[in-house]
């Protein structure tokens, strides 16, 4: 049996959230590529006249389906065995070589060669949800499971074991070898978006990606969607971070892949934390017992207010492409320790640990794709592989769309607290936090702000104005702003510094005064009732609340039907 590695996929490294009984799905207009509540992008097709629901994935190359009742249709069996494990291993594929004709995005290949599935670990899920196969769009070569399982069984792997996108090349040699994307979002305002997959063509409604700047797929001959990038934003703060790779450090710029089969962004955990630092009321609990939403390498979860917004813009060739907030922040109904439910959100950047470097220092999702009309090109005789990137988000609108949703969800989930409150609920008082301001200083955060907004520390519920202790929401759709507007601390000082000493210096003589009669009243009385303060509060101090934490966290439940649309819904993970 031949084992092969994907290592460039990293399909199965983020959370799937399964959707109740039932999948939930938006189709575009066209049947072509259907979203499966913004976790996976799948599309159908037709294959030994059986139709699969398949996932799109440009993170890895070769085609596998799984159909429960199995192909209908004729078919030629290799003889031989392959298996595509993903991660470490503990997550796989694998099965016979099959030749059979695929339909595929108004396409006709008469002998593809794909892994007709046996056996599988971790595709649970996707199953649950009517998936039952992978597409994969990535680079062709020898050592893919299936060239490399024909060759090992003495065929011409690399003739007769090619993938779908080079099927379709070799068929219709007029045409470019490139495809593009179009995906949509479910779960803003319009649910937008006419999504689209198009091969050797461009959606009608993107033409204008042509003229857009050539990204050369970084390094040349990595074999990966890979490009670089100039680095990223945001609410106003320009953020950068070394590079796996000391030429590009010399540059400022960084390698990012692009990858349809990975939900959100993984960044290191310095550039998520920085990100993440410059939105007023966040805060980060270490190593919390809270659940995170996304797959992260890390237990460290950022806790934002619903209303604060994430002004985030990526940049390439020196052009911006915002990011929606929707695809930023994720938000939960959580059944907390203290046995209440609560609404938060959290912020769905996470670290990609190990799953980065050498040669890869950010992955960008779906959460970044979802923004862009994305071309992937093989290239040609006179130029190497390339992406071409349209911008489709406007970050004004994005905003008000941001904040119209989230009063929505919120209206009719339970009570949001302040994070502070929320993190204090599940890690304790005491819980290792960080608030604005607070990232590492391994990611650099580029800015002119001089004040610090303070945080609510106290169990607040929100209202139209901000939460119930009185700590407020901002709802300003630019927060830097909220930032930037602060006077200088010289300023500042100069007119407040003498009155500010004044106060301190008479708060201190009326403690001194206060502690004086107290312990001469003590000494006087005896006094030994109740228990010392360190004593009486010891436990509530080291008190640390933690669930269970497994992969499938039970302390997720759905939010409201205006999140999810369906009250059964459970929150699941992958982990391979």
């Amino acid at each position: 049996m031949l084992r092969t590695s994907a290592l460039s996929s990293l399909l199965l490294l983020r959370p799937l959230l399964a959707y109740g009984r039932s999948a939930q799905f938006l189709v575009d207009a066209d049947n072509n590529i259907i979203n499966n509540m913004n976790t996976r992008y799948t599309l159908n097709l037709t294959v030994a006249g059986t139709a699969v629901n398949v996932m799109l994935d440009t993170g890895s190359t070769d085609m596998w389906v799984a159909p429960p009742g199995g192909l209908v249709g004729a078919t030629t069996d290799s003889k031989t065995f392959a298996e595509i494990a993903y991660g470490d291993g503990s997550n796989f594929v694998n099965g016979s070589v099959l030749w059979g004709e695929v339909d595929i995005a108004g396409y006709t290949i008469p002998q593809q060669a794909f892994i007709n599935v046996l056996n599988s670990v971790g595709e649970e899920g996707d199953e649950a949800s009517g998936i039952f196969g992978l597409v994969g769009l990535g680079f062709t070569g020898p050592d893919g499971s299936i060239p490399a399982a024909l060759t090992a069984g003495g065929f011409n792997g690399t003739d007769v074991g090619k993938p779908v996108l080079s099927s379709i090349y070799a068929e219709n040699p007029s045409k470019g070898q490139f495809f593009a994307f179009s995906l949509s979002r479910v779960g803003d305002v319009n649910d937008t978006a006419d999504a689209s997959l198009t091969i050797s063509d461009y959606d009608p409604n993107y033409v204008a990606v042509a003229n857009s700047p050539v990204l050369p797929v970084y390094p040349p001959k990595g074999g990966r969607w890979s490009v670089v990038t100039d680095g990223i934003t945001a609410n106003g703060h320009t953020i950068s971070w070394p590079s796996f790779d000391d030429s590009l450090n010399a540059t400022g710029q960084n390698a990012v892949l692009f990858d349809t089969g990975t939900t959100n962004f993984l960044m290191p955990a310095a550039v998520r934390d920085a990100i993440y630092s410059t939105v007023p009321g966040a805060i980060v609990s270490r190593n919390s017992s809270i659940s995170n939403l996304e797959f992260s390498e890390d237990n460290d979860v950022w806790v934002l207010p619903c209303n604060a917004i994430v002004n985030m813009t990526t940049i390439f060739a020196g052009q911006d492409f915002p990011i929606h907030p929707l695809d930023l922040v994720d938000i939960g109904v959580f059944n907390a320790p203290d046995g209440n439910n609560y609404t938060a959100c959290l912020g769905s950047v996470t670290n990609g640990g190990p799953i980065l470097g050498p040669g890869l220092d950010a992955l960008y999702g779906d959460s970044f794709l979802r923004n862009v009309y994305s071309v992937f090109s093989f290239g040609n005789s006179s130029m190497g592989p390339y992406v071409q990137l349209l911008a489709d988000t406007d970050t004004d609108a994005a905003a008000a769309d941001y904040l119209s949703v989230r009063a929505e969800q919120l209206a009719e989930s339970p009570a949001e607290i302040s994070p502070a409150a929320f993190i204090s609920i599940y890690d304790g008082p005491n819980a290792v936090t960080s608030a604005v301001g607070g990232g590492p200083t391994s990611a650099v955060i580029a800015t002119t702000t001089a004040a610090t907004p303070t945080l609510a520390t106290t169990t607040a519920v929100p209202t139209a104005t901000g939460y119930t202790d009185g700590s407020a929401i901002s709802s300003d759709k630019n927060l830097a702003a909220d930032l930037d507007s602060s006077p200088s601390s010289n300023d500042s000082w100069g007119k407040w510094g003498p009155i500010i000493v004044g106060l301190l210096a008479t708060n201190l003589l009326i403690l001194l005064l206060v502690a004086f009669v107290s312990v001469m009243t003590y000494i006087r009385n005896g006094r030994k009732a109740g228990l010392p303060m360190s004593d009486k509060y010891a436990g509530a101090a080291h008190q640390r609340y933690v669930p269970v934490k497994l992969r499938d966290d039970s302390s997720f439940v759905p939010p409201a039907e205006t999140l999810y649309d369906d009250e059964d819904h459970a929150h699941g993970r992958y982990s391979d």
